[in-house]
């Protein structure tokens, strides 16, 4: 592999380890709230997992974006 990009590789498969789970049971939780009653606490309960599992995805697609634009901007230079 090219050294040059040798960091954004690393970087973007960091996130993505870190990224998978969460996206995981975000996946789940809307399994949830496509089968559940939306008066039950399974539901309210999905889609609090769901919240919070946005949050914290957030700022790791942040990441990866900035992994993938550096292979851009590094063979810019």
């Amino acid at each position: 592999m090219n050294s040059t990009y040798k960091q954004p590789i690393d970087r973007l498969k960091r996130h993505m380890a870190e990224y998978q789970p969460q996206l995981q049971k975000a996946i789940a939780a809307i399994a949830i709230l496509e089968s559940a009653d939306p008066e039950t606490d399974e539901f309210c309960k999905a889609l609090a997992d769901l919240h919070v599992c946005s949050t914290i995805l957030e700022p790791y697609s942040e990441g990866m974006l900035e992994a993938i634009d550096q292979f851009t901007e590094d063979s810019e230079t």
